[in-house]
């Protein structure tokens, strides 16, 4: 009886929490909608993908006036932008999406591309009227005397926001490295960001170079696609693990849609099974903890162990196989899931190619060990340039400073929102906030938490501008950088990767697992702002 009148007691507890909390939010909704009635106050928001959609539903249910800028033609960002033959995401879509617009009609554990953007144009339709097209920002101006930013558009157009949130993302502007001799060749060559659809493969010599994210969901494709030959140019191996995507039967996605809190509660499970990964693959273990590091170093051996097996298993050229098995440490470069990759070199028209590329020819690619491979297409595929996607329009700040003069090559920003050469400006998806384990969507979520509380706040003060104090911004980092220290992703004697700079530095990194950022995120902390 005791117990069931503590359990009572407690559940009664919980509920007026609950409650409390509901109510609090309401009469703080009710306060920035009034502040929001005494001034004029409007939001530019630079980009429609996952990031600018997010924030134009947040700024929809605060009342503000905004306007979002696309550089493309539609909705969807990345995901409008790459069309390469099997495009998809390495995190399962019932993770991938946000957790305010639940889709249970996923058709796959792991969607491809068109999927994942026909479900971010469903959710930016009833936004789409305050979208505007085929519009980059160039310029944004910090006026002190106005408190305001003076936007300048691709169009010619400058208009004046209260506030600007910047969706550009990291990986936007492709990289395409300058091999000698590229103009030379005299067959058709792109890279997977530019994805060439009137270009036929069909009966072709094609050459991809890269083992990246990219190559990996491309290369069974294209293998498939009826090619005379498809030659993979492999810098280094890439840690391909197996996704085990499945398609999903109609009675689970019935299931999902009709019994309240199911699909959620899946979503936690798989997001729970991804953040384990952050301790299995990323952090080194230690020895200053015996019996904990000893289980840690024999997990982490173990799974290893069972990569190297997988890779044996699919491959059946031994020799082949070894040269797709990577030297380094899970971790240190992406983890790059698949099903069928690895699968693909037992086909007698892929071959893998390990030399390195010398030069290109008017005929294709030779190597520095003097062979010539005959290509009618070079695909790139690889990646993206990180500092021109950061830097993707010049921002002048306070004192009329230049952000990507402060970044150099060392972009920062405080959680990936805030900078404090900037103030009344917010990014999603910014410096440091890149990760190997999980879904970067629940990032974008923590982070409009964050800036919605932010511009609350500047509201209910009353204030013209809200700016990160740059003794916050140095503390933060200097945090980040002992977070990062025992991690496999930060250690250069493992391998280089794109998460670092040419001088060795991780700035693109989340340093720790994702419980941490949502508890970093989950208020706005005023203490760290200057108000004015």
């Amino acid at each position: 009886m005791e117990c069931c009148s503590f359990f009572n007691y407690g559940l009664i507890v919980v509920i007026v929490l609950y409650f409390a909390k509901k109510f609090k939010e309401r009469a703080r909704k009710a306060a920035v909608k009034q502040a929001l009635n005494e001034r004029q106050f409007k939001v530019c928001v630079i980009g429609a993908g996952f990031s600018g959609i997010g924030t134009g539903h947040v700024l929809n249910d605060m009342g503000i006036e905004y306007e979002i800028f696309e550089k493309s033609s539609d909705i969807g960002g990345t995901w409008h932008d790459n069309i390469y033959p099997g495009v998809g995401c390495d995190v399962q879509s019932h993770l991938y999406s946000f957790s305010q617009f639940l889709n249970p009609t996923w058709s796959e554990s792991f969607s491809e591309g068109p999927e994942i953007l026909e479900y971010i144009q469903k959710l930016g339709d009833p936004i789409r009227s305050k979208i505007t097209f085929n519009t980059a920002v160039v310029q944004a101006v910090w006026k002190e005397n106005l408190s305001k930013w003076a936007v300048t558009l691709s169009s010619g157009r400058v208009l004046q926001a209260d506030v600007i949130i910047s969706g550009t993302g990291l990986l936007h502007k492709p990289s395409t490295p300058k091999f000698t001799g590229a103009d030379l060749f005299q067959g058709t060559s792109f890279h997977t960001n530019q994805w060439r659809k009137d270009i036929t493969l069909s009966g072709k010599k094609v050459g991809i170079i890269g083992t990246g994210a990219s190559a990996v969901q491309a290369v069974p494709r294209i293998a498939d696609m009826g090619v005379e030959s498809l030659t993979v140019f492999q810098r280094t191996a890439t840690w391909c693990a197996p996704r085990f995507n499945y398609r999903i039967w109609g009675a689970v996605k019935f299931l999902f849609k009709y019994i309240p809190g199911l699909q959620l509660l899946y979503r936690w499970y798989l997001f729970w099974t991804y953040e384990v990964r952050f301790f299995i693959m990323f952090i080194m273990p230690s020895k200053d903890i015996p019996i904990v590091g000893w289980l840690h170093e024999k997990v982490q051996t173990y799974v290893h162990k069972l990569m190297r097996k997988h890779v044996r298993k699919v491959v059946k050229d031994p020799v082949l196989a070894e040269k797709l098995t990577p030297s380094y440490p899970m971790g240190c470069k992406r983890v790059t899931p698949s099903d069928s990759y690895l699968q693909s070199f037992n086909k007698e028209n892929v071959h893998l190619v390990t030399d390195k590329i010398k030069e290109f020819t008017n005929k294709g690619i030779e190597t520095i060990d003097g062979k010539s491979h005959d290509l009618d297409v070079i695909i790139y595929a690889t990646g993206f340039d990180l500092l021109g996607s950061v830097n993707a329009f010049e921002v002048s700040g306070v004192d009329s400073k230049n952000l990507e003069d402060d970044h150099s090559d060392v972009p920062r920003a405080y959680y990936g929102v805030t900078h404090h050469l900037c103030p009344n400006y917010f990014m999603l998806g910014g410096p440091g906030i890149v990760l190997g384990h999980n879904s970067v969507i629940f990032i974008g979520e923590c982070q409009m938490t964050y800036l919605r509380a932010g511009i609350e706040e500047l509201l209910l003060r009353k204030a013209k501008s809200v700016c990160l104090k740059e003794s916050a911004m140095d503390l933060y980092q200097e945090w980040s950088r002992n977070k990062k220290k025992n991690k496999v992703f930060d250690d250069m004697k493992f391998c280089t990767s794109w998460y670092r700079n040419s001088r060795g530095v991780n700035w693109t990194f989340w340093p720790t697992n994702l419980i941490s950022f949502w508890w970093h995120t989950s208020t706005f902390d005023s203490e760290n702002y200057i108000f004015a």
